[in-house]
Parts: structure tokens; sequence; C-alpha cells
């Protein structure tokens, strides 16, 4: 997932603050390797031009919960007992309860942190400070190079090797659902959104092709959520930077 300059300008450039690839945790980082706080995960679904996510999956102390944030998947989010709300209403909670706890949030991409960034301006400089990157791929490509190998062949030459792309090594011990293994939630939600519009806005009207996708895309965010967990506990039971790194 990508996010535009766009989406980090305006409310953020007045108030100072510019996106940057930079944090202070990521999975080489002492920072993070000496961290004994507590974590919240989250990863979001949404198109390269959507300004917000369509949805959420936040790990928190209260489980393993799915949020959904765009008005057109309202009904479709009540079908699946999902919690209906607007994005920067869970980004502020999020944050809220992050600083309550003195927990971090982690994301597997530093878009994930500019959305966050964008939807609390005002605790900007503090997400920025207690953010995980948990992307692994320079952790894998410096430690593990074989692995790093095989997920860059599993990812094709037209992409960087993804979360998937480690999770489903056998080596890495995680159980990757293969009905998930096609998934393209861009795709889902652009077909999602152009059905249920033409619909106006009825779940139960939609196919059931368009019902198991809606199934699929809810079940891959949630799957990304516990994978990448999973992915950085692998890194730190095998000893995080390891020798010589910084």
């Amino acid at each position: 997932m990508r996010v535009g300059g766009a989406a980090m300008g305006g409310v953020l450039g007045k108030l100072g603050y510019t996106a940057g690839p930079m944090s202070r945790h990521t999975l080489q980082t002492a920072a993070f390797l000496k961290n004994v706080r507590p974590i919240i995960w989250l990863d979001v679904e949404k198109r390269t031009a959507d300004p917000e996510p369509a949805l959420t999956s936040v790990l928190w102390a209260e489980g393993l919960k799915t949020y959904v944030h765009d008005a057109i998947l309202a009904q479709s989010a009540k079908a699946r007992d999902l919690t209906f709300q607007p994005w920067l209403e869970l980004a502020t909670e999020v944050v809220r309860i992050a600083q309550a706890t003195d927990s971090l949030i982690a994301g597997y991409s530093i878009p994930e942190r500019d959305l966050l960034m964008t939807a609390c301006p005002e605790q900007a400089e503090w997400i920025k400070d207690h953010y995980l990157n948990a992307n692994a791929a320079k952790w894998f490509r410096n430690h593990r190079p074989a692995l790093y190998a095989e997920a860059c062949r599993t990812a094709g030459e037209r992409r960087k090797p993804g979360l998937k792309d480690f999770l489903i090594q056998p080596a890495v011990g995680y159980t990757y659902k293969k009905y998930l293994l096609g998934v393209q939630p861009g795709s889902i939600l652009g077909r999602l959104r152009t059905l249920l519009a033409k619909r106006g806005g009825v779940h139960r009207e939609l196919t059931n092709e368009a019902r198991r996708d809606w199934t699929y895309l809810i079940e891959y965010n949630r799957q990304d959520v516990l994978g990448m967990k999973h992915l950085v506990e692998y890194v730190l039971a095998a000893g995080g930077s390891g020798k010589g790194d910084r």
C-alpha cells in the first residue's frame, strides 16, 4: 500500500511535520530490540488513491478486532458482525490507548504510520517516536539471505517481497491460509464499491462471489496483523539484530 505525498501534506505540513522514511523503531534498532512495552498491532486496507483506509484490523488488549470505515461498506460490515467506525475516530482511539498504556504501535510499513499522523496531527511527533516499522525485508536480507532470496523468487520480478512472501516460507513456521494467497485487496475493494453503489449499499443483494470476496478481504487483513506479529517474534527469537548490526 502506498500513500501519496498529498496525503501527508496539508494538515501536517501546516504544523511543521514532514513525512519521512526514518523510524526510531525497526527490527534492526536497539530501541526496539530492548523494548519491553506492550505493542498494538494494526494493518489497514485501502486503494492507492484513497485518502483513508476502508478497513483496519487491530490487535490490542481486547483481542483482534476489525473495523470498517467506508460508508458504502456499512451494511457489509454488519453482515459480518464488524464494527463500523470512522477512520479518524479509530485512529484517535488507537493513539489514546497507546499513550495511556505506554505502548508502541506497529504496522508493516511507513504508510500506516503516516495515516495515523495525518489523522492525529497534534500527536504526530509522539506517533513518530512510538511507531514500530515491522517490515522484515532488511532483516532477512542481512541475516537470512537464503530465505530472502526465496521470498524474492516468490514475489517475482515486478515487486519487492512483502509480508506474505516471508510468511509462506516453511522455515518461518507460520500457517498461511492457501485460499488467501491470490487475494488482491485493492481489486476486491474496487469491485465491491462498484457493486454496492449499484445496489444502494445493500449487502444481501451482492452476488455469492462478491460476498465471498468480502469475507476473503476481511480474513486477509486479519492475517496480515497476526502474521506481522508472528514475523516479529520470529526475528526476536532468532536473536534480533544479530552480530555486527547497529
